[in-house]
């Protein structure tokens, strides 16, 4: 199987990186900043970051922004 991919829009990254490394044994791959980082274990990997970074924050067409719910934040209003 090759390597698997999931993005999470999350709070707080540092707290996740904590989360993620202490109690389910991923490794931080990759830390550029304070809101983005990527982590794995085997053939997964996460990418964990805030809404803001990387224009995953930015308004949609309907005027929410994405949110760790999985929709916009004007979807659930």
């Amino acid at each position: 199987m090759g390597t698997v991919s999931v993005r999470y829009i999350v709070d707080d990254v540092e707290a996740a990186i904590a989360f993620y490394t202490q109690r389910l044994g991923f490794g931080v791959e990759f830390h550029p900043g304070p809101g983005f980082v990527m982590l794995a274990r085997g053939d997964l990997r996460l990418l964990l970051n805030t809404p803001e970074v990387a224009g995953q924050g930015w308004p949609c067409p309907t005027g929410g922004v994405p949110s760790r719910e999985g929709g916009t934040a004007s979807s659930f209003r």
